[in-house]
């Protein structure tokens, strides 16, 4: 079952200095399971105290074990959201960021979170989800690095990486979007990039 989880962290009395040492950790277990493909998406929102993935758990238990027990951070970590999806498709993620780090001198690009929902009523979702799905998979700009639907729900979420703004309205726009409203979108860090910052300790003089 992949999960999508929303951790933000709880640094009530903590110094940046001392949450940097702690997220250091964090940040190497977070890449030892990115490596290791538990995490398919992992990410920073620009300017926020917390953290988004999605990833995969055999079990709920196995889920609540890792959260509650194996994270460096758990003691200060609090999962607000913890939302069970189903996947429409995943490009391979990491090596695409790696790839697209060594571009963004030549070609900036800005990493974007989208949450769509549909009139629950209408179950508008059930019957357009596989023609999203292919539309969205074939799209070149904005590149779509993964689409999944609320389960249970008429929802998706996509990440998504664009060059310019105008690129989220081309999305919003799509013939196979029509009656869903765009209800959030925030600006993503790619969470390696993140780490690096961390491990320096979000020192750059």
């Amino acid at each position: 079952m992949l999960y999508f989880s929303r951790m933000r962290w709880k640094i009530d009395g903590m110094s940046f200095d001392a949450l940097w040492k702690l997220e250091g950790q964090e940040a190497k277990a977070a890449v030892d399971s990115i490596q290791k493909g538990i995490v398919s998406h992992l990410y920073k929102p620009c300017a926020e105290q917390y953290v988004i993935s999605i990833g995969g758990a055999r079990t709920v238990e196995d889920f609540d074990r890792y959260a509650m027990g194996i994270l460096p951070m758990r003691e200060h970590l609090i999962f607000e959201q913890v939302l069970p999806l189903e996947e429409g498709f995943t490009i391979d993620v990491f090596p695409y960021l790696t790839k697209r780090t060594a571009e963004m001198d030549d070609r900036p690009r800005l990493l974007h979170y989208v949450e769509l929902h549909w009139d629950p009523r209408a179950r508008s979702l059930d019957s357009h989800w596989a023609e999203i799905v292919e539309t969205l998979q074939r799209l070149d700009a904005p590149k779509v690095l993964g689409v999944y639907r609320l389960a249970g729900r008429e929802g998706a979420i996509a990440i998504i990486d664009i060059e310019t703004a105008a690129d989220l309205n081309h999305l919003a726009a799509l013939p196979c979007l029509a009656g869903a409203e765009v209800t959030q979108v925030e600006a993503l860090r790619d969470y390696l990039g993140f780490a690096e910052d961390v491990w320096r300790g979000y020192r750059f003089d």
